[in-house]
């Protein structure tokens, strides 16, 4: 498989860290079988969703209460609402599943619940919980497979509500039939 240069001018990553600090960071979940953005590894913490085993969340809302930040299964997704909560550019290409995530990369996004807090807002009208990290956000979808109109919509306006949720400043969201149609994904 030929891989996907993911274009952006970022400086290299430092690792998610446990204290009060904020350390910004970027991050890719996708849900493509294989490598195709190894190219990209210094300028995003990269989680192929598809290719680990992690439990799905189990609602204990201990990551909430307990663990401010951080799920008590100790697996690949332990730190997932973290490494969301701290990331300015979040980038998701996934296989179009019902007008929304991919299972895996949804599992992925559950277990990072608690990238936010258990308090609650108003945004838009709407009730939204209290983001955990003060990072201004940028999420970027990109969606692969067959779809209809209904289903584009669907994942259009289910996109809209995550990035409220998650209080991302601007989203995009971009739609192929196959995975290898993206060519190029920039920021």
């Amino acid at each position: 498989m030929e891989k996907l240069l993911v274009s952006s001018n970022l400086p290299a990553l430092e690792k998610p860290q446990r204290s009060a600090r904020i350390v910004s960071m970027n991050i890719l979940i996708h849900d493509v079988p294989g490598n195709p953005f190894g190219n990209c590894a210094a300028d995003f913490e990269i989680v192929n969703a598809a290719d680990v085993s992690a439990v799905p969340c189990q609602g204990c809302f201990q990551c909430w209460t307990k663990n401010a930040g951080f799920c008590v299964y100790a697996d690949a997704f332990q730190h997932s609402g973290a490494a969301a909560g701290k990331s300015e550019n979040i980038v998701i290409v996934s296989r179009l599943c019902y007008g929304g995530y991919s299972p895996a990369v949804k599992r992925f996004l559950d277990r990072g619940i608690s990238d936010c807090s258990p308090f609650l807002t108003f945004r838009k009208g709407r009730t939204y919980h209290i983001s955990r990290y003060k990072v201004k956000k940028h999420l970027s979808v990109y969606f692969y497979g067959e779809c209809s109109d209904f289903e584009r919509e669907t994942a259009e306006e289910y996109v809209a509500h995550h990035a409220v949720n998650m209080d991302a400043e601007t989203h995009t969201v971009q739609f192929v039939e196959r995975f290898e149609d993206f060519g190029e994904i920039r920021l």
